[in-house]
């Protein structure tokens, strides 16, 4: 437990309290080193403290002992006192330290309490092998056993969520921490298996390509920890709903694994490779509250927004262009704008929309324009507006409206003779106006025999043909919710399609991570819908055995290992992919899945 401290009236200085142990899990014929430390204090201001009660566990003297230490770290100095004891168990189970009590200046201040399981000798975890000379040149005759596996006590991941409770839309950062103990260093950090966000619209955040480890404290070990992921996600449905684990492959080094725990000549790497995956994320998603105003568009975040017209005198057939950009944090890639009504003496077209993704370190974000082209066709002044954008701070649970006025448009000039008949002064068309009656002429219409008229015959047909359409639609409907198989394939070419036709959208305005996202899901979807598989609970082997007996090719089957692992790369990558990187794997992705399908039909 870490105490920051603020005196008042007095300079501000950092303190902190801390309680650890020097194992978590130990034997019933060994001691555990319990420590207390003060950092950010005068020296002379600590009292020392006495041993903490414990139960299951007994103080072996309760005189501590004390250490001193001073570091400097990005310009300042701190200083760190530690006071430990011994402490020996009394029997096998689970012990408990209490919370220690320190006074500092006249302050007391506590620690957590520390938990520590006692089990017999034999079963406690293997300690690092005692550490020979570098210069030693003969091997240990153990120095090349197999090594000790790394607990999962010692490497884990963790995902924290800024909240799980959002409302439908609302922005969620998770990040994924890799903590590692001290002495251990982990390399190579890498996926070990493909990971989505069923029901949710997600955004990879950027990350540190060599972040700094974060020392901290848990359950009474302390631990180094590195950011590996952080990913933004929009829940897009209301109720339950769960982020699977995320799942990495890292190397470790170990503790007494190498270096001047080993002979020179040990051939042995000093890094074990491990999988670890952390625990799934489970949301309780909240539906938009009541009371959204008019022409709200599912808007959830903190937007502004600027709107600007390029002139309000003009001439009959001069276009007009409205921009609207609307900025923010949220989920701009799905954003709609805010409802424009063109007045009718006014050719509209259909908005053009530019995305611009602006992702920082903690934020998604960024800006998203509509531009609309405008034609007069009628002389006369005309007003459009006011333009109202709403949208759910999820912060206070308030809907809030902005909204724009746009000056009143002038329009000069006379139309051209082909479009007076089509419009009036006043914007209305001149069809919404009915022409006056003329009198009716009266002719004679020659009978032809019913026998003779085609639509009787086609009138006498339709019965048969829609019931036929009917059996079918039947049959095919009953397949499709019986056979899975079957279903799955018929799906698998359109579903390709759409996370292609995604894809190729991102790729036109050059969003390099997103794109590669799009492709390993278009190709994966496809393999898994075209097989009857669930892909995304197969691992990589998996997957190509699958294929294998499917009877794709051994070449086809390593374009696709190629292809998957290359997705992985550019999506973890520090740097965006070039446009050369994007252009072979639009190309790449169009193959696969023409050279599977050819593969399976086969």
């Amino acid at each position: 437990m870490v105490l920051v401290l603020m005196a008042a009236g007095h300079a501000v200085q950092a303190q902190s309290v801390q309680a650890l142990v020097s194992a978590s899990t130990i034997g019933t014929e060994e001691a555990v080193t319990y420590s207390v430390e003060v950092s950010g204090a005068d020296f002379g201001s600590i009292v020392a403290p006495t041993p903490p009660n414990a139960s299951g566990l007994q103080v072996v003297a309760r005189n501590p002992s004390q250490s001193t230490s001073v570091s400097w770290v990005n310009g300042n100095v701190t200083r760190t006192m530690t006071f430990s004891w011994q402490y020996r168990p009394l029997a096998e189970g689970p012990a408990r330290i209490a919370e220690a009590a320190v006074e500092i200046d006249g302050t007391t201040y506590a620690t957590a309490a520390v938990t520590v399981t006692v089990v017999p000798q034999s079963e406690r975890p293997a300690r690092p092998r005692r550490r020979r000379s570098i210069f030693d040149p003969f091997p240990d005759p153990v120095a090349d056993d197999p090594p000790q596996e790394i607990a999962e006590r010692d490497v884990f991941i963790r995902a924290t969520p800024s909240t799980i409770t959002p409302f439908v839309n609302e922005q969620v950062i998770i990040s994924y921490e890799l903590f590692f103990r001290e002495g251990m260093q982990p390399r190579n950090s890498r996926l070990a298996d493909s990971w989505d966000a069923e029901g949710f619209w997600r955004e990879d955040l950027p990350v540190e390509g060599r972040p700094m480890p974060r020392s901290s404290i848990e359950n009474g070990l302390r631990y180094n920890s590195i950011l590996v992921k952080r990913v933004a996600v929009f829940p897009t449905r209301s109720g339950s709903l769960t982020v699977d684990p995320l799942r990495i492959a890292t190397e470790v080094f170990s503790p007494g694994a190498f270096g001047f725990g080993n002979s020179l000549f040990s051939r042995r790497t000093p890094y074990q490779e491990i999988r670890r995956s952390s625990l799934p994320v489970a949301m309780e998603v909240k539906p938009l509250p009541a009371g959204a105003p008019d022409g709200y568009r599912d808007a959830v975040g903190r937007y502004s927004m600027e709107v600007s017209l390029s002139g309000s005198d003009v001439e009959i057939g001069e276009p007009l262009e409205l921009v609207i950009r609307i900025a923010g944090e949220g989920n701009i890639s799905t954003l709609e704008g805010p409802p424009v009504v063109v007045p009718g003496a006014f050719e509209a077209y259909d908005p053009e929309t530019n995305t611009n993704s602006e992702a920082t370190a903690t934020r998604a974000g960024g800006s998203k324009f509509f531009t609309y082209v405008m034609i007069p066709r009628a002389n006369g002044e005309y007003t459009i507006g006011p333009l109202r954008f709403s949208y759910l701070n999820p912060a206070t649970a308030e809907y809030r409206v902005l909204e724009r006025a746009l000056p009143a448009i002038r329009v000069r000039g006379t139309a051209p003779a082909t479009l007076l008949p089509s419009t009036l002064a006043s914007g209305f068309p001149v069809d919404d106006i009915a022409a006056p009656l003329a009198a009716a002429r009266w002719e004679a219409y020659p009978a032809v025999p019913l026998h003779q008229r085609w639509w009787m015959y086609a009138a006498l047909a339709a019965p048969l043909i829609l019931l036929a359409a009917l059996a079918y639609w039947r049959r095919r409907t009953t397949r499709m919710q019986t056979d899975v198989a079957w279903a799955r394939g018929r799906r698998a070419h359109p579903m390709a399609r759409r996370h292609l036709k995604q894809a190729l959208r991102l790729h036109r305005t050059d969003a390099g991570r997103p794109l590669f996202v799009e492709l390993e899901r278009a190709v994966l979807s496809f393999v898994g819908n075209r097989m009857n598989v669930a892909e995304l609970g197969m691992t990589r082997p998996q997957l190509d055995v699958a294929l294998a007996d499917a009877g794709v090719s051994e070449e086809v089957r390593t374009m696709l290992q190629d292809f998957l692992a290359a997705c992985d790369a550019a999506r973890f990558a520090p740097e965006e992919p070039d446009r050369a990187a994007m252009d072979k794997a639009v190309r790449t992705a169009g193959e696969l899945i023409a050279l599977i399908d050819g593969s399976m039909r086969a």
